[in-house]
């Protein structure tokens, strides 16, 4: 018989629901299809009929994660004008962001598999709409006379991204939330100290 029309994607949505609460649960490697099929109620063929495999539901959730992040960071972004202005709100909305529980099985995800260059190719996939956020930032800056540097915009992206993204390790070594939020901001001061226009060296 054939599926509903739209009943598909609705199921496959319910699924990366509820896996994602079982891997923020969990974590990746805790985390087995039989778990996310008791929680979900969904049947064993239903959930490999959409995924594969439980790598291939994790991607997807992460993606479906990210996708989100980018919707209400936008949001965010409308609410200030500079670039500096959205570098710090940035922080704190990256701050905030590292503390969802799903973060943090990311890198999990990364040293538990094997990961080939397809898997690689799918992982920069997850987190463009991410890095994407850096590079309009840096680019805009850079654009309107605020940033100088004599470093691309993407080398300047991808080193914001990945102080911002290390940094999230800092919450498992007794860091509080304050504590947390302000290492984000002093990565912001240290950073614009080598691109804004008006810095003394």
């Amino acid at each position: 018989m054939a599926r509903p029309k739209g009943q598909g994607e609705k199921t496959k949505e319910l699924i990366a629901k509820k896996a994602k609460i079982i891997f923020e649960q969990k974590g990746y490697a805790g985390t087995s299809m039989e778990d996310i099929r008791e929680f979900s109620e969904i049947s064993k063929g239903s959930i490999y009929y959409h995924f594969k495999n439980k790598e291939e539901l994790f991607l997807y959730t992460v993606g479906k994660s990210s996708e989100v992040w980018r919707k209400e960071w936008e949001e965010h972004a409308k609410k200030v004008e500079t670039s500096t202005e959205k570098l710090y709100l940035l922080a704190k909305y990256y701050a905030s962001d590292m503390q969802k529980t799903l973060s943090h099985t990311v890198p999990e995800y990364m040293a538990t598999e094997n990961i080939d260059k397809m898997m690689q190719n799918k992982i920069f996939d997850l987190i463009k709409p991410e890095y994407e956020v850096f590079y309009q930032i840096i680019n805009e800056g850079i654009s309107w006379k605020e940033f100088k540097s004599d470093q691309s915009p993407d080398d300047l992206a991808y080193i914001l991204y990945s102080t911002l993204t290390g940094l999230s390790i800092t919450q498992f070594v007794g860091y509080n939330d304050k504590q947390f939020l302000m290492l984000y901001q002093s990565a912001i001061d240290i950073f614009l100290k080598g691109i804004l226009k008006n810095s003394t060296p």
